[in-house]
Formats: structure tokens, sequence, C-alpha cells
């Protein structure tokens, strides 16, 4: 969808597409009415449209589900777009798979809206009685049905989904379908890959200084963020966030952020776990390739390269919300704008340090993925090299008998004959055929190592001057420093 085209098209898609349409939509509102009370007033909704009964105060926080578009509760979706004035573009983005984004649309003088989307994969382990067991397999959610690309269908959905919906939702996105997988061993369930989706929107309406409305909706919070929106009040002075409302952005990078971080941590106890496992492999050459997981081996690398995407999208987000600060910020409280600024660098470098864990982490996979491919190749050279002894082996008995065939084919006469008298006799020139034999044997014998030791010393001196040629370059750069 175009940045400047209505979200109504959008709307009247999902109406067209999603003839049920469900409006059980659970969210939770806080409302902080003014400087006349320090709690945030709590409303637990099981529709949206029941907002539309509450007047905003001056602060509005709202905790809803994921805006994804399932037909039993997109008409709560709907009536909370409608709500708060959500462009169609943030609608998109849930639909189209985005892993990251940052929207800013100016509304008039002190008016404006911020959205952002943000996803991540989730990294888990289990642990046995005996020892602690990496899952480098993927978490597991029970579904009757799952998309075909299943890192696309997570961005559109978390949560099980009826045969009847998937074939609803196909109707509205035609491009992916639903299909039905193999049934799990252990749950008889098909499954999808766990991962952390949230996406959040905030609204600043007459931001004047003194009589501003801010709304910010989180999709799908975190608990923690959950909790710390809940004790808003006695966390932070609230007539700061009217001043200045990327207050609350900051607090949901460093919820990001925290997550991003705990994810890379786990995944390095789990690499920890298995580099020990290989390393006792590797020190073992006598030990089976088929005790070497290479499967997990690989996926812990598709795990990193999730969380260096992960880094990625969240450092572009961040810069991005910098960039914004410094151009279109116009509060008059210049230590809470300062702060707020480097509040926002801060919590950049955070991220760029975790995004170089990251690309160390990978290259240590990428190095143990080499140690392996090492140890693998040098198992089949000692295989070769036992192998080539035994053909050794043959060619020399071969070299040693051959003159005596050779000799005795091209003499081709009988040595043996019985005479008249009876009994048997040799010819006397059978003795010139085992003399030429003999002498022809020793020839090809002393031939043969003749020419090895000539490799040999060939390769010897071809060594000898490499490494004097060497020296006499590391003589000249002494000499010219």
């Amino acid at each position: 969808m175009s940045f400047f085209l209505d979200r109504k098209l959008y709307v009247e898609r999902f109406r067209q597409d999603l003839p049920t349409q469900g409006d059980e939509y659970n969210c939770t509102l806080l409302r902080w009415p003014g400087a006349t009370t320090q709690t945030l007033h709590r409303h637990d909704l099981t529709r949206a449209s029941e907002i539309e009964a509450f007047s905003d105060g001056q602060l509005n926080i709202i905790l809803a589900p994921l805006d994804a578009p399932y037909p039993d509760s997109v008409a709560g979706l709907e009536a909370l777009v409608e709500r708060y004035d959500i462009p169609g573009p943030f609608l998109e983005e849930r639909t189209q798979g985005v892993l990251n984004s940052f929207g800013y649309v100016p509304e008039g003088p002190g008016s404006y809206c911020i959205w952002t989307h943000f996803l991540l994969k989730n990294v888990e382990r289990t642990e046995t009685p005996n020892t602690l067991l990496s899952t480098t397999k993927l978490s597991r959610q029970p579904l009757r049905a799952r998309v075909t690309s299943h890192l696309r269908q997570m961005f559109l959905c978390s949560k099980a989904i009826s045969p009847k919906s998937a074939r609803q939702f196909e109707m509205h996105q035609p491009r992916i379908a639903y299909v039905d997988t193999t049934k799990d061993e252990e749950d008889g369930e098909a499954y999808l890959p766990s991962w952390t989706s949230r996406s959040f929107f905030l609204r600043v309406s007459e931001h004047d200084g003194s009589n501003a409305t801010v709304t910010l909706v989180c999709f799908e919070p975190s608990p923690f963020l959950e909790e710390e929106l809940l004790n808003l009040p006695q966390r932070i002075d609230c007539n700061q966030i009217l001043a200045n409302p990327f207050i609350l952005l900051e607090m949901v990078m460093y919820d990001l952020y925290m997550q991003l971080d705990s994810n890379l941590w786990e995944l390095r106890d789990i690499f920890q776990i298995e580099q020990k496992h290989f390393g006792y492999l590797t020190a073992n050459p006598t030990l089976p390739l088929a005790d070497i997981d290479f499967s997990a081996l690989h996926l812990l690398a598709d795990y990193i390269i999730m969380l260096r995407e992960g880094c990625h999208g969240l450092l572009t987000t961040v810069d991005a919300i910098v960039d914004h600060y410094q151009k279109h910020t116009t509060i008059n409280d210049v230590v809470l704008r300062n702060k707020t600024h480097e509040a926002f660098k801060y919590r950049r470098r955070l991220v760029a340090s975790t995004s170089e864990r990251a690309a160390t982490f990978e290259k240590r996979i990428n190095n143990l993925t080499t140690l392996f491919f090492n140890h693998i190749s040098q198992q089949d050279n000692a295989m070769l090299m036992r192998d080539s002894s035994s053909v050794k082996a043959i060619a020399v008995v071969t070299l040693v008998f051959l003159p005596v065939t050779t000799v005795a084919t091209v003499c081709g006469s009988q040595f043996f004959y019985t005479p008249s008298d009876g009994g048997i006799k040799m010819d006397p020139t059978a003795w010139i055929m085992f003399g030429l034999s003999a002498i022809l044997s020793l020839v090809l014998l002393g031939t043969w190592r003749f020419y090895t030791q000539s490799l040999e010393h060939k390769f010897a001196r071809g060594r000898r001057k490499v490494m004097n040629e060497k020296r006499k370059r590391e003589r000249k750069l002494v000499f010219s420093a």
C-alpha cells in the first residue's frame, strides 16, 4: 500500500475477504487522567469496541494482542484501528512480513504518529535428568495448519488457528497458502517455530507542552514491558512523558534490546555445551563420525544468522529514531531533550555491542565447523594412507616377480624334460633364466629407489630455496625499516 493511500482500502479488503468477522479482542486500557492522580486507571476489555465508552486521558496505553487479521478478531482489530486512527502502512507491514520498520507521519503542529515493527527468533533449550541437551531444533507450538514458508508465516500469526480461519485468511492473502504438515511424533500436532513479534504505535495529539494527549498501543508486549507500563507512575513522572513522548519509545527499545541480548546469551550457553561435546569428539580420532551431530551444528549457525538479522534490524530502527529525534524534536526542556537523545545513543551503542558479539559468535561457529571438516579430512587421509601402503606392497611384489615372468615368456622353452631312460632332468639354460631374472630385478629395484630419493632431495631443495628467499625478504624489510 502506498504511504499516501487511505487505510479504508485496506480495511475494506478485510471485510470483503473475511465474511465472518468476530470482535473478540482482549486488551487492557491504561489511562492517566492527569496530575490529579499518581496511578493508572486499568480497564480489562474483551472487545476493542468497548474503548469507545472511555474518554481519553492525557496518557493512554493499550496492551493489545498481535495485530494480525484473524477472522475471529478482525472486527475488534478494526475498531482499535479506527479509534486511534492507525494508518494503513502499519497494518500492511504485518501481512507483508516486515522484519523491522520505523514510520513517522506528521499530522499538524505538534501532532504526529510513530510506529515500529520488530521480529526476533526465540532460542530455547531443555534439560534431561542426566545431562543438558541443547534444543537445536525449533521450538514447537501446536498448530493444525501452517504456512509453506514458516519464516513468512510467523510474521502473520503467533497463535493456533482453525482450518476455517486458515482458508479465510488464504482468501485475503492469495499468494500465501496453508498446507497440512506431517504430524509430530511427540505431540501428534504440526508446529511452527517460536518467534518474538512486537509492534508499537505512538500517537501525540495537540502537543504544546501542557495540553498533550499521548497514546501508546502495544501489540503483543513482553511481560517485562507490560509490568513496567502498569507501574509507570511509580517509575517515572508522567509529566515528563507528556513533555517528551519519545521516552516511551526509549522504554520500548530497551525491552527489545533485552530480549535480543538474552537470546544471544542463551545461544552462547547452548554453544558452549555443544563445543565441549564436539571437542571431545575431535580429541578422540578413533570415534565414529556418526557421533558428530552435523545437523545441530548447522542449525546453531542458522540461529546465529537469525539473531544477527535481529541485531541489524534493531540497530536500524534505533538509528532511524535518533535521526528523526535530532531533526524534528521541538521540546522546550533542554535538559530533558538532551537526556532523551543521550539515552537513544546509549541504546544504540548497546545494540551495536550485541551485534559485534553476534558476529564474533558466528565466527566461532564457523571455526568449529572448519575444525570438524579438517577432522574428517584427517580421518579420510589416514584411510587413504593405509590403502596406499597396501597398494605399494602389492606393487613391490609385482615388481619383484615381473622379470621372472618376462624372462620365462621370452625363453618360452621347457626347462624340465623326461629322457628315454626315465626320470626328470632340468635344462642347463634354466640357470641362465634365473640369473637374468635376478639381475633385472635388482636393476628395477635400484632404479625405483634412486627415483624416490631424487624426488625427496628435489622437494627438500625447493623448500630450502623458499625459506632462504623468505629470510632475504625479511632482512630487506628490517633494513628498510
